[in-house]
């Protein structure tokens, strides 16, 4: 009788431990330069066990403990199965509510493991004790260091936030309630722009001036600009305004625009790309570190104010 007691006893326990377990870990992994992973790899094993347990993924990804590229694609398959947006990989809460879910069904590991995950050394993780001492340490014209205050995006929920667009440097800075909590660099439009096709060279400064955040989309793809393709063959590459090919049979792919948020109805707005410079360089719009626009993404909401200086 005894016995019996304490199996249902533990059984219990497992339950609640199961119920809860993903709740009470930080993010899981995928976080940007400044935020180095502190989770072990038992989480992250985890995480790869209750993947490979949902019957709408029939997954079959290692559970090795290890993050990669692998697991980040699972995550992702997960979260567009369950309707979680943005589908980017990120572990964040409600990630972590509904692998709690399955997580029930699962027998977890409960090893105990001081080894963490290391995603990026640490010259990538920062280290700067404030933001004036960045500024210090930093040439704002030509760096591509990022400053990220994790308290203060703690505290961040879009409407304490707002965005300066600085030409001169080409850097953006996110403030949350008045503080600096986000500084990076950036690429905005250039004055002289050649456009590949038609040779000519065109003013695409993006415009100074306020603006507020118009929409947000996480996965978005140009109207405007990206290639032309016939029978598979790439025919033609940049403005479609200024396609003047065949239209039989020709299939247009917009650019990948990540992360987007747009500040003008004319088609200018912040987004992802792995084509950050410092100098001018777009066609209006401003581009950002993948994992920059990520946190701003996540940190800014419709009405947002923008502001772009010179």
């Amino acid at each position: 009788m005894i016995k019996k007691y304490i199996s249902v006893t533990l059984l219990g326990c497992g339950l609640l431990f199961a119920k809860s377990y993903f709740v009470q870990q930080p993010d899981i992994c995928d976080k940007s330069f400044s935020q180095k992973c502190t989770n072990d790899y038992t989480v992250v094993k985890n995480l790869q066990r209750v993947l490979n347990r949902d019957k709408k993924l029939h997954l079959h990804i290692k559970e090795d403990g290890k993050w990669g590229e692998e697991t980040k694609k699972a995550v992702v398959a997960f979260q567009k199965a369950h309707g979680i947006e943005p589908a980017d990989g990120w572990v964040g809460p409600k990630t972590k509510r509904q692998l709690d879910r399955y997580a029930q069904y699962v027998k977890l590991s409960r090893e105990k493991a001081e080894k963490r995950v290391a995603l990026m050394s640490k010259a990538q993780s920062g280290g700067y004790a404030t933001y004036n001492e960045f500024r210090r340490k930093i040439n704002p014209r030509k760096s591509y260091a990022v400053f990220m205050n994790k308290a203060l995006l703690r505290k961040a929920n879009g409407r304490n936030t707002k965005l300066i667009v600085d030409v001169s440097e080409q850097r953006i800075k996110m403030y949350v309630g008045g503080k600096v909590a986000l500084d990076s660099p950036c690429t905005t439009g250039a004055r002289r722009k050649l456009e590949p096709n038609t040779k000519r060279i065109r003013d695409k400064h993006t415009p100074l001036g306020t603006y507020r955040i118009m929409e947000k989309i996480a996965d978005k793809r140009s109207t405007i600009f990206g290639d032309f393709y016939k029978n598979g063959r790439h025919i033609y590459h940049g403005d479609r305004r200024m396609y003047r090919g065949p239209r039989r049979g020709v299939k247009f792919v917009g650019h990948t625009l990540e992360y987007w948020m747009r500040l003008t109805s004319s088609g200018i707005g912040l987004h992802a790309s792995k084509y950050v410079k410092r100098y001018p360089a777009t066609n209006g719009c401003i581009r950002l570190p993948k994992h920059v626009a990520r946190t701003i993404f996540r940190h800014v909401r419709k009405g947002t104010k923008v502001k772009v200086i010179n």
